[in-house]
């Protein structure tokens, strides 16, 4: 026996004794089934609603352990036995639980027999071809599923609810003094697009969503001490308004607490937590009280969101609650860089492949769409909409508005966005699409969502007349500030760590700390190295150029961790004619050097390496601060560049003050 399956065992037998027969017996029967009919897929299938599922096997702790580590694997509303897994695992629980329990003695095969068996079920046979079958049928089974659920947004007494919670006057005031401004800005000269009211309100209620009703939940805090929870296993609810349960074990205490993934979005105006499943739920409901034609958009790959009809602009715009983000359809191919395949919208009127809106690379989604046949799928999607849209109550003017929409919306999508021939290619108009931000990084890592290539480069320029200039940034606030230190007169301010940057490697992020209260720029867990740099120039004035460069910063370093910091500049040699680069060590975060007098610009660098085991990715910790508000110490990082003429009439550097 494995260790898992040690496990496992204990668990179930630590249970009642009337629990733990109940159980062992279904298992056991569950397993005779298979062994004597290896190659035939209804005895692989353990249907979730199935009573004794539900009565017998999901209260006996470790009995659903059990037959994942038998080779069981979670397919949708159901556990499935794959045709290619080995049979070692469901005889071991045979041979285990019958050592027990009284039941119809198995025949062990012989090798020969598992051999041949095992063949015949990893060849392209007619079990396989079931399998396939199977996939698709549960395949379009979600989908129906899907296009029912979403009639529950049009329930009038749900509607009241929101209605009940919705700040709606606020949104509203909120939305039409930003459309003023945006009028405004357009009567002086700047470039603005079409801008309609509803769409200025959609904006406004996408952030109210995300900053101040809903929460994300990776795990839930524990119920005992408060402590960090992190994901044990999942359980299967009888509550129909839940999906599943998961359980979340504390990492101080090892008690345990449940999360309830709800699919009912009245319970979800109450609860205001979970993940993107949750967000898109409530948000659709919210869009379609407010009067928005609304519909739920599912990704196969694992994503839920918003699209919202702009009578405007006479198009679906996308909109994602978790992200706070509108009209982005790309983002999760090129931020997130995930693999699409099917990504379908489901509204009161019908359901929509929408996946072409999403994607630039036409060839390789459609390799990857493999669950059933393209013709099989739309003639799927026809016979459904036409029972949904004849349903009783349905208007026939509605339905040809519906119709003529549909058509329109598929010819927008037979075009292939801008750029598309070069889809392999960055160019700028990608920098707009970022890695995910909902969701811890690790949670974001483990998914593959986040983007190294997110960041945009920028510099800061400094001012012809300024010869004294100092950028100061704020870990707690996170906020830069830009100052002519001369006048005493701020330049810039920028929002965002991520928005003052010249360039960035190793995955760096903003790590806040609830439990300790305490916050910093760190690497990402799978970077052995990481490095962040910021960039100043006085390409403006060409006959200035930097004089003395001032460094003082905050670092905290844990283990073998270290952040070692690094000045290149560029300067001007042979009365300015020639450029060349010199890069100076510094010996510390607390220092100032003249050894790049003469430069134009300057790159400075903080490179983040070294730590210990599985947390070493935290051991170099940049910008540590307390995030309690009373602390007085805000500056995280202070650059400050004095300036000099470049060049006397004799060719010589001279210093203007």
């Amino acid at each position: 026996m494995t260790q898992n399956f040690e496990h496992c065992i204990k668990l179930l037998r630590d249970n009642e004794e009337s629990v733990r027969e109940e159980a062992e017996r279904i298992i056991i029967k569950l397993c005779n089934n298979i062994l004597r009919n290896p190659e035939e897929l209804k005895y692989r299938k353990i249907k979730l609603s199935n009573p004794l599922v539900i009565s017998k096997l999901l209260p006996a702790a470790g009995a659903i352990e059990s037959l994942f580590e038998a080779g069981f694997v979670e397919n949708d509303d159901e556990f499935l036995l794959p045709l290619h897994a080995s049979m070692l695992g469901i005889e071991r629980l045979h041979s285990i639980l019958n050592k027990n329990v009284t039941s119809p003695k198995y025949d062990q095969p012989s090798s020969n027999d598992r051999m041949h068996r095992q063949k015949n079920l990893l060849s392209p046979s007619r079990e396989l071809g079931e399998l396939e079958d199977y996939k698709k049928k549960s395949f379009l089974a979600t989908l129906s599923h899907h296009l029912h659920d979403v009639l529950r947004y049009e329930d009038p007494n749900l509607q009241n609810k929101v209605k009940q919670i919705l700040p709606l006057e606020i949104l509203e005031i909120n939305s039409m003094k930003k459309l003023r401004e945006i009028q405004r800005e357009s009567k002086l000269g700047e470039e603005v697009n079409d801008v309609v009211f509803e769409d200025v309100f959609l904006i406004e209620l996408l952030s109210w969503f995300k900053l101040k009703f809903f929460q994300w939940v990776d795990s839930p805090m524990c119920n005992r001490c408060g402590g960090k929870c992190s994901h044990y296993r999942d359980i299967v609810s009888p509550d129909p308004k839940v999906s599943r349960v998961e359980i979340h074990r504390c990492t101080a205490c090892g008690s345990k607490t449940n999360f309830p993934r709800y699919t009912d979005p009245e319970v979800l105006l109450s609860t205001r937590k979970g993940r993107c499943g949750e967000w898109a739920n409530c948000f659709t409901l919210i869009c379609r009280t407010v009067g928005y034609d609304a519909r739920l958009v599912y990704d196969k790959t694992d994503h839920v969101w918003t699209e919202v009809w702009s009578i405007a602009h006479n198009r679906w715009i996308h909109a994602d609650a978790c992200e706070n983000v509108m009209d982005r359809p790309l983002i999760y191919e090129k931020g997130w860089g995930k693999e699409l395949s099917y990504i379908i919208a489901f509204s009161k009127d019908e359901m929509q492949d929408v996946t072409w809106r999403y994607t630039r690379k036409f060839k390789e989604v459609m390799e990857r769409r493999n669950l059933c046949s393209e013709m099989t799928l739309s003639l799927f999607i026809q016979q459904l909409n036409l029972k949904h849209q004849t349903r009783e109550g349905y208007s026939i003017a509605r339905r040809k508005f519906v119709a003529k929409r549909s058509a329109l919306e598929l010819a927008q999508m037979l075009v292939a966005p801008p750029g598309f021939e070069n889809c392999n290619e960055s160019s700028e108009a990608d920098s707009q699409y970022s890695g995910r931000t909902s969701g811890s990084l690790a949670w974001r890592i483990s998914r593959g969502e986040t983007s190294a290539t997110a960041l945009k480069s920028m510099k800061w320029c400094i001012p012809q007349d300024v010869l004294n200039f100092e950028m100061t940034y704020s870990i707690v606030d996170d906020t830069y500030t830009a100052k002519d230190l001369t006048q005493n007169e701020i330049l810039d301010k920028r929002n965002g760590w991520n928005n003052g940057i010249e360039s960035v490697s190793g995955g760096i992020f903003r790590k806040e700390e609830a439990d300790w209260k305490m916050v910093y720029l760190a690497r990402s867990p799978n970077s052995k190295t990481a490095s962040i740099c910021w960039a100043f120039t006085t390409v403006i004035d060409a006959n200035v150029c930097i004089d003395t460069v001032y460094l003082n910063a905050t670092v905290a370093t844990f283990h073998s961790a270290s952040v070692r910091w690094e000045v290149e500049g560029i300067l001007l040699t042979d009365g300015g004619s020639k450029k060349e680069r010199k890069n100076v060590s510094l010996q510390s975060e607390h220092c100032q050097t003249e050894d790049l007098r003469g430069a134009s610009e300057i790159f400075v660098k903080a490179i983040l390496s070294g730590g210990e085991g599985e947390s070493a990715w935290q051991h170099a910790q940049l910008f540590r601060q307390n995030l309690n508000p009373n602390d007085p110490t805000k500056v995280s990082l202070t650059v400050r560049v004095n300036l000099m003429k470049r060049f006397d009439k004799k060719g010589e550097l001279s210093p203007v003050f």
